[in-house]
């Protein structure tokens, strides 16, 4: 490679930022004459969406008239809570601390979807997020709510669960700050936090997400990570003092060679002070390239950004620290990354489209209602001692509310008036509120008058007050001015952590982010028109109220099932919930949770006395690429509880580290107790909808025909005759063309015919074939008998006597070649396989899965059980 070409294709592992809501001559030259490739935006580029989709397109075509050979990645911190750059030009949704709160990967896996739809909407293709730091020190001001919470489990699965969301809407992902920035007191931006860990300490706690990521299959695993500025001087030695996001023992030793992560790795901005201010942002980016990096950012200012164009030239031209091949690895993983997630079509369409139209699901209904649903979801009533709420105040009660000043970190990007919509959701409730804001100028002012005397009901707000004293002191001395009365409650709108500052307060909210819809929902809670159903995520030092305790009050666990202890319990938590319309036999449920092909995990709810109230099945179908939540059952006595929730939401945490994400569906294809969602359950589909399925309108079927008198029509037999087609059963050594017509045609039948090979049952795998037994295969079933086929199969599991009965069998993966359909022969194999049942006995015959009513309506099948649809 010249060098000129090396100078050339090295502004794709550049990161830059500019200032304003039109490109600047700036970031345009850099785009034109030095290939940037990617940009990235802070909310001083977005205003409308119609403005932010406008400037994402014409960067694009920049990109494009300059020759680009690929279209920019355009990024964004869009992580929700306390830093969302959209503003008014998305959707609030909330952020980290608050679906950790939740505790539910489902909301965590919504939230991320809609955030990419409204992202890849407005022309933003990469989201750095989520971040997936462990939030494990009180006093940390830069990570804080943006941790999901205290616990490494939770973290890892929760962003998983976003990962996957991001990227199955069309977004690139990158998890942060690597190898962890949550147990530190410094921000990054204003210094170099010290992290004085040692790896086997990392590797016990901020380090576990990062490993769950990295291990991640399909669309779980991370397209990016980013490394953070903090110094550990356990593991960097090579040059003491060196931030991570410069030092080659993080990026290179410990995440591409001891994680083995083959995606991105990214620094965070090289503008923020721990680089900035010790060895600068154009050296910096040297050093991070040279320390494993395959991308660099610098956010901010356009002359850092040419320095640094101009110090990777130069180490390029010098080959010592910088190498061609390293830098050519780097350039050959932003191209894949690129063309896994872009592409000239989708970014500069041809026939562009109304704005409107593009710009239509960027805060849409569906969005909102999203929104508030999760929202309600969000506050935690950590304690109310004293009874105060719910607030009934009579129409001409005095309630005050008193919200602190809040001194902001630069790692904050959310609301210019933090307590403002706090202040609007209460005045809509009740119309005498005085709103104060209190800081330590006035404060002495406030307590000295009357105001807190007369209140009827008072609301403090705080935002990390154990880091603010005056906070501290304007609660402590409102508590002791009140005396006895218990009219006062304490919000937190950021952290939680601000009671263990005023351990005497006796109600005490947390909304983790000073939203307008977090601060609507707290509201609600203190009138009374929503429960507190969230759980804290970290520990307050000194709460007699721990982590999780309403998880832990109920007295209900998820465990992965057994076989042998748990068969029982579950086949009659099958017959409770199920049994009176689907009578089974044990030995056929049985089958169906232990057949192998579908590589199947299951999970139980029990309670403390060891019942069993919740059951869900899981299997993966196609090469391990789809996942199927084949079961989900809750004791009618215990629903409404969260129990099929918590359910549903592990047996798709498991799904996603199998990297069954491709597609997702409910029921199962082999084996399975339902397609879909049966008509007999149509009332549990908002349980679904709620939770992100696509429920369809539409129904599939399970045929039943009765074969007492059965005869093959003789036009059909004719017909079959004039095409020279010849039907029978497939040998062994032929075997292999089978499996290769099914790998071509019917690939998601594929395991089914190779199991039942396995089985030995080759009598039941059926063929058409062109002229004689030595054709061209040109279509394909499998029939199942109760009284021939291998006792492990489960194709015909509803033998009960009310049902199909034992004298019975089936069909099932009827397929035709696509170039041969048309000549009749799905009829012709399909009555050739009636024929072979009712000589075996079979009185009710069974086929699955069908869409086609009237091509089996034509042998005499009917409608016997229909299902919708569900899938992700």
């Amino acid at each position: 490679m010249t060098k000129q070409q090396q100078h050339h294709d090295v502004g794709q592992l550049l990161m830059c930022g500019f200032d304003g809501l039109e490109p600047t001559e700036g970031i345009l030259d850099l785009i034109k004459h030095h290939n940037l490739g990617s940009v990235i935006f802070f909310s001083r580029n977005i205003d409308t969406p119609e403005q932010v989709k406008k400037l994402t397109t014409s960067l694009q075509q920049a990109a494009k008239d300059a020759g680009h050979t690929r279209p920019l990645f355009i990024a964004v911190d869009q992580e929700n809570g306390v830093v969302r750059r959209l503003g008014s030009a998305g959707t609030y949704l909330p952020g980290n601390m608050a679906l950790g709160a939740m505790d539910s990967t489902t909301a965590a896996k919504q939230v991320a979807y809609a955030t990419s739809k409204e992202l890849l909407a407005l022309g933003i293709n990469w989201n750095l997020a989520p971040d997936m730091d462990v939030n494990n020190n009180a006093l940390n001001p830069v990570i804080g709510v943006r941790s999901y919470g205290e616990d490494p489990a939770l973290v890892g699965r929760l962003g998983l669960a976003q990962v996957e969301g991001y990227q199955r809407g069309g977004v690139a992902t990158s998890c942060k700050h690597f190898p962890g920035h949550g147990d530190t007191a410094t921000d990054s931006h204003l210094g170099v936090p010290v992290i004085d860990k040692s790896l086997q300490e990392l590797d016990s706690v901020e380090l576990v997400p990062f490993k769950q990521a990295i291990a991640a299959k399909g669309l779980a695993q991370p397209s990016s990570i980013m490394v953070g500025h903090m110094n550990l001087p356990q593991l960097i030695k090579q040059c003491p003092g060196t931030t991570a996001s410069l030092a080659p023992e993080i990026a290179r030793d410990l995440l591409r060679k001891r994680l083995h992560y083959r995606g991105i790795i990214i620094t965070d901005c090289l503008e923020m002070d721990a680089v900035k201010d010790t060895v600068g942002c154009a050296r910096g980016a040297v050093l991070a390239l040279n320390a494993g990096h395959d991308m660099v950012m610098i956010s901010h200012t356009y002359k850092f950004q040419k320095d640094a164009f101009t110090h990777v030239y130069e180490a390029l031209d010098a080959q010592k620290e910088l190498h061609s091949t390293e830098i050519d690895a780097s350039l050959a993983r932003v191209a894949a990354l690129k063309d896994q997630y872009l592409s000239w079509d989708d970014v500069l369409p041809a026939n562009e489209q109304d704005p409107a139209v593009t710009l239509k699901i960027v805060g849409c209904n569906a969005h909102k209602e999203l929104s508030e649903r999760l929202y309600d979801k969000v506050p935690t009533l950590v304690r109310d001692r004293g009874r105060a709420l719910p607030f009934k105040p009579a129409a001409d009660a005095k309630l005050l509310f008193l919200a602190a000043h809040v001194p902001m970190t630069l790692a904050i990007d959310s609301e210019a008036e933090p307590f403002q919509s706090f202040y609007e959701s209460l005045a809509r409730r009740h119309a005498n509120t005085e709103y104060i804001i209190y800081n330590e100028d006035n404060m002495d002012a406030i307590l000295a008058g009357e105001k807190i005397k007369e209140a009827d009901f008072i609301v403090i707000g705080t935002a990390n007050a154990n880091l603010h004293p005056f906070q501290c002191n304007m609660v402590k001395r409102v508590h002791e001015a009140i005396g006895e009365k218990h009219n006062l409650v304490v919000a937190a709108v950021i952290n939680p952590y601000d009671l263990m500052a005023f351990t005497e307060i006796d109600a005490y909210l947390v909304t983790y982010e000073y939203t307008p819809p977090a601060h609507e929902a707290a509201v609600k809670l203190i009138f009374g028109e929503i429960p507190s159903t969230s759980n804290l995520p970290v520990t307050i030092p000194g709460l007699d109220n721990p982590v999780g305790a309403k998880d832990t009050a109920n007295g209900m666990a998820i465990e992965a099932y057994d076989a042998v202890d748990d068969l029982l319990h579950v086949y009659a938590l099958w017959n409770k919930t199920l049994g009176a319309n689907w009578p089974l036999d044990q030995r056929q449920f049985a089958k169906v949770l232990s057949n192998p092909t579908s590589q199947p995990v299951h999970f139980v709810a029990r309670t403390l006395d060891n019942e069993i109230i919740g059951f869900a099945a899981t299997m993966i179908a196609d090469n391990g690429n789809h996942g199927q939540l084949a079961l989900l059952m809750v004791d009618p006595a215990f629903q409404q509880q969260g129990i099929g929730s918590r359910l549903h939401d592990t047996a798709l945490d498991h799904l996603r580290t199998k990297g069954a994400t491709k597609s997702m569906r409910l029921g199962s294809t082999y084996p399975r107790f339902f397609p879909g969602l049966p008509a007999s359950q149509d009332a549990h589909a908002d349980f679904f909808k709620r939770r992100g399925w696509q429920v369809s309108s539409g129904q599939v079927h399970d045929l039943v025909g009765d074969l007492t008198n059965y005869t093959t029509p003789e036009r059909l037999t004719s017909r079959m005759k004039r095409e020279n087609i010849w039907f029978g059963r497939i040998t062994p050594k032929d075997l292999w063309k089978l499996l290769a017509f099914q790998e071509r045609y019917f690939p998601y039948w594929l395991s089914t015919y190779m199991h039942h090979a396995d089985l030995g049952d080759f009598q039941d795998l059926l063929v058409a074939r062109q002229d004689d037994e030595n054709g061209r295969i040109l279509a394909s079933t499998i029939v199942y008998t109760t009284n021939v086929s291998h006792d492990k199969r489960a194709d015909l599991i509803w033998t009960d006597k009310t049902m199909f009965g034992t004298k019975s069998g089936g069909m099932a993966c009827v397929g035709v070649a696509d170039d041969q359909r048309g000549r009749g022969i799905g009829l012709g194999i399909v009555a050739y396989a009636n024929d072979i049942l009712k000589n075996r006995g079979v009185e009710k015959s069974y086929v699955d899965w069908v869409e086609l009513l009237d091509f089996y309506a034509r042998l005499d099948y009917s409608v016997w059980r229909s299902y919708r649809t569900v899938t992700l």
